[in-house]
């Protein structure tokens, strides 16, 4: 019998949509996601959108494909990032698209499964740790006291940030902790600030 959450999901929203939130069911908010691994997830969420027409059964790998790389469009909300050599994780706009989402997703498909909820327990712990380190950072007292004398060097401490990470992992690395500190206006503002005088001097 077909599953009336999936057909919710379809009836709500689009292909790219849909492989947004597989992306972000396998760990894409923390990770790159494989493209035969959203496929499988995208099937199980909506098959009949992910089926060949003649074979209802099999996965069209292709539509998969085509539908991730419009997640990256702007025209579509530029909900992901990456390829299919790299893989596919969440922007900071995809995050924000499940964030709004997220009830009518977990309501549908009971995503607030034991794994996610361990999932959750391992964010507060690493959010707690992550706290500690920023607010002992040389960046963050100086912030605190004059934020315009922040050196470019102490805002890449601040998310790890070295000669050797690539353009991509950077855009990751300052995602992730800007999404791990989305609710906290405070620090939310300091890493913001943070960010902009790293891209700031990655354009120099």
């Amino acid at each position: 019998m077909p599953n009336p959450a999936n057909k919710h999901l379809t009836k709500e929203f689009g292909q790219p949509e849909i492989v947004t939130l597989a992306v972000y069911m396998l760990g894409g908010a923390q990770k790159f996601i494989d493209t035969e691994d959203v496929a499988i997830q995208a099937f199980r969420l909506a098959p009949r959108r992910f089926g060949w027409r003649k074979y209802p059964k099999q996965i069209n790998l292709e539509l998969v494909r085509v539908s991730l790389s419009d997640a990256k469009k702007p025209h579509k909300g530029t909900l992901l990032r990456g390829s299919g050599r790299r893989g596919w994780s969440l922007t900071a706009k995809g995050n924000k698209w499940i964030e709004a989402n997220l009830n009518l997703l977990e309501s549908d498909l009971s995503l607030r499964s034991n794994e996610s909820r361990r999932a959750g327990s391992v964010d507060v712990a690493r959010a707690d740790r992550e706290s500690k380190r920023l607010q002992a950072s040389a960046a963050w007292r100086q912030w605190r006291e004059e934020p315009k004398a922040v050196k470019a060097t102490q805002a890449k401490e601040i998310f790890r940030i070295d000669s050797y990470t690539k353009p991509n992992m950077l855009n990751l690395k300052i995602d992730r902790l800007l999404n791990l500190f989305s609710k906290d206006p405070e620090i939310s503002s300091f890493l913001a600030d943070m960010s902009q005088l790293v891209r700031k001097g990655e354009q120099q």
